[in-house]
């Protein structure tokens, strides 16, 4: 009894600070750009290139409003290099348990610093119905990062690029998943 409401307090205290996805600003007018399950819709005046990397469509990199994006799946073993399962839990939990610091290693800053989170950049999280966005910015990270899942999920969305935070909600205004 005791192990689940840890479980629980935990689940609850990672998402007391989940922030709600922008409003979506696709609609039936708009470009719709589909990468296997996840459509974006890029803002059609600056869309400059998109290219489909490698011999299938599961990534794109996009040249949009000045800014390049690359989306894709991201399978657990390459995004996470598969430590949920190390933990023993789902890729979501993974994620929230990273954000909320409450993941049960003594290799915790490790982890975090392969993620390149620390005072400088930071990981938010944002929810829409049962889709999740990890997001990873900051001022000396390679480039930022989404993670796109749904709870009870192993598939992995990533959308990486240079974006701040008011282009990360921007971003996150064309996702549809």
């Amino acid at each position: 009894m005791f192990f689940l409401l840890l479980i629980i307090s935990d689940n609850v205290f990672a998402t007391n600070n989940v922030k709600q996805f922008p409003n979506s600003k696709c609609s039936a007018g708009t470009l719709q750009l589909n990468i296997v399950d996840v459509s974006f819709c890029p803002m059609k005046d600056d869309l400059k290139k998109i290219s489909f990397l490698g011999l299938s469509d599961h990534t794109v990199t996009i040249f949009n409003n000045g800014k390049e994006l690359t989306i894709g799946i991201n399978p657990p073993d390459v995004a996470i290099s598969n430590l949920h399962k190390k933990f023993n839990i789902t890729v979501h939990e993974f994620f929230l348990n990273l954000y909320a610091n409450s993941l049960k290693t003594d290799k915790l800053s490790v982890i975090k610093e392969a993620f390149d989170i620390d005072s400088f950049n930071k990981m938010k999280v944002y929810r829409k119905d049962d889709l999740f966005a990890f997001t990873i910015t900051g001022s000396n990270v390679d480039y930022d990062r989404i993670y796109l899942n749904k709870v009870d999920s192993d598939v992995i969305y990533q959308i990486t690029g240079e974006f701040d935070e008011q282009e990360l909600l921007e971003i996150l205004s064309r996702v549809d998943y």
